[in-house]
């Protein structure tokens, strides 16, 4: 099975813990809506009973944003992991 491969942000800014503006593919994006946000805890799938260990990933937040940079808006779903701060996109 093949892995996606997840695209990096190089710096995302925030208001608290809502994200307001990230830098991706050395483009500038302004965040223009949040279309939705969950949380996630990590190795919820442990406690499915299909008897198969899975590692624990950890809990994070994830916001479907409309962002842009100069031009038209594109969909991004960012993830925020909660232990470590660290942000990444998931899907565009």
């Amino acid at each position: 099975m093949f892995e996606k491969q997840i695209p990096e942000i190089n710096r995302v800014h925030s208001e608290g813990a809502t994200p307001v503006e990230f830098t991706f593919n050395g483009k500038h994006f302004r965040i223009h809506a949040v279309l939705s946000r969950w949380c996630e805890a990590g190795g919820w799938w442990n406690r499915i009973s299909d008897g198969l260990y899975r590692p624990d990933d950890r809990a994070r937040a994830l916001w479907r944003v409309e962002a842009a940079p100069i031009g038209a808006l594109a969909t991004f779903e960012l993830e925020r992991d909660e232990i470590n701060g660290t942000w990444r996109i998931t899907s565009i």
